[in-house]
């Protein structure tokens, strides 16, 4: 995102991605909205629409889980998964980086070429024409096609039992040093100091063949707290002082789903899940509409009030809204919990992480209309879905700015 909006090391006019919907999963979603329209061109590998395609200039279909091929590796085994359908003219998303790999070797970009050169690149290339190529190569090692795994030779036991899974390894004697074998750290003993993170920081290794240049500090070997840069013991939690924590729900993955009816049967809309004695503080009851807030946005939820929630802390589920693409909010902004997120440091040491859940926001009653009308034009009416899966309408996508 710096990267896109300061033009530094160089200015990146191009987005080609498969990863979802980005305004429903990144850390403050809406900080990237200035990134995304700065871009020149915006290609979005999807199964469907979603409310990040608004933006996009073309959108590759592709398949589903269940209109997949995979193999699936389960202990000492490998399954064959085929595909049980296959709607509308779709294609998994690996072939689709191939083909255009491919595609522009053949227009003549150099980089492109040399990707296809086995001398340069290896014999082992990943660019396959097919997913049945590409599931042979896989297969390669194993001596078997997948044309011959789907004909009965499934599932393939690549290792024995007794050699994939033994207890008390540790014990087992080294015939080089006649020693235990012991674990699989720096002195082989179970450690609590672990040096391996001191290693890791100064020199990169055991990741890297070369050693790269030290990081700034070392890693802690121990585990510590730190207080969190939001929390209710820092001067933010007078101004909103709920901690909001968010994760998955069983009806949906990710940021997937919110588009089928029947899922949206049984979770229509996002709840902020609150303590009945915060519900009575701030309040807010069952069914109440609530604004979310904090400075990096306002939101809005359904009350549902719990005791599996403790009180001062509030949950909501990320969402987002394929039935109102054509508002203003684009369907991302009005109910998502990644607009509240926080994507600016402190992050994590070791693994660059930033605050998705932990951080503060308040809640009040959020009034609205007869029938789910809100008060403001630009607001939208909330959708149910209905029991006739036909009556559920594909939106038409707005112009996107002076791009089009």
């Amino acid at each position: 995102m710096n990267a896109i909006l300061t033009e530094k090391p160089y200015p990146l006019k191009v987005w080609l991605e498969r990863s979802g919907n980005k305004f429903n999963v990144l850390g403050n979603a809406s900080s990237w909205e200035p990134a995304i329209k700065k871009l020149d061109f915006v290609v979005h590998m999807y199964m469907y629409p979603t409310s990040f395609s608004t933006y996009a200039d073309m959108l590759l279909p592709t398949t589903e889980w269940l209109e997949t091929n995979m193999l699936i590796d389960c202990m000492n085994y490998v399954f064959a998964r085929q595909a049980v359908t296959h709607t509308y003219e779709t294609v998994d998303e690996t072939l689709i980086w191939s083909w255009i790999l491919r595609r522009c070797a053949e227009l003549g970009h150099e980089g492109c070429q040399k990707a296809l050169d086995p001398e340069f690149m290896g014999a082992e290339l990943p660019l396959w024409k097919t997913m049945e190529e590409l599931l042979d190569a896989k297969l390669k090692r194993h001596n078997v096609t997948w044309k011959e795994v789907k004909e009965g030779k499934n599932p393939i036991q690549y290792m024995p039992m007794e050699k994939w899974a033994q207890y008390y390894v540790y014990k087992k004697i080294n015939p080089k040093t006649n020693l235990p074998l012991g674990f699989h750290t720096p002195s082989k003993k179970l450690e609590l100091y672990g040096e391996v993170f001191i290693n890791l920081g100064r020199t990169g290794m055991p990741y890297v063949k070369k050693p790269l240049p030290a990081a700034s500090k070392d890693y802690s070997p121990l585990p510590f707290y730190m207080e969190p840069s939001e929390s209710p013991n820092r001067k933010i939690a007078k101004k909103y002082p709920l901690v909001m924590t968010n994760g998955r729900l069983p009806m949906y993955h990710h940021g997937t789903l919110r588009n089928n009816p029947i899922s949206r049967e049984i979770y229509p809309l996002p709840e902020i899940w609150v303590n009945p004695a915060d519900a009575k503080k701030y309040g807010v009851a069952q069914g109440d509409w609530t604004w979310v807030e904090n400075d990096r946005g306002k939101i809005r939820a359904k009350c549902r009030v719990t005791e599996g929630i403790p009180e001062g802390i509030v949950y909501q589920e990320r969402f987002w809204n394929p039935e109102t693409l054509n508002t203003p909010t684009r369907g991302w902004k009005e109910m998502n919990v990644n607009v509240l997120t926080k994507n600016t440091p402190p992050f994590n040491d070791v693994v660059g992480t930033y605050t998705l859940r932990g951080f503060q926001v308040k809640i009040s009653k959020a009034d609205k209309g007869p029938d789910g009308v809100w008060s403001k034009p630009e607001d939208f009416k909330v959708w149910m879905p209905s029991n006739n899966v036909s009556e559920t309408s594909v939106p038409t996508y707005p112009e996107h700015g002076s791009k089009k």
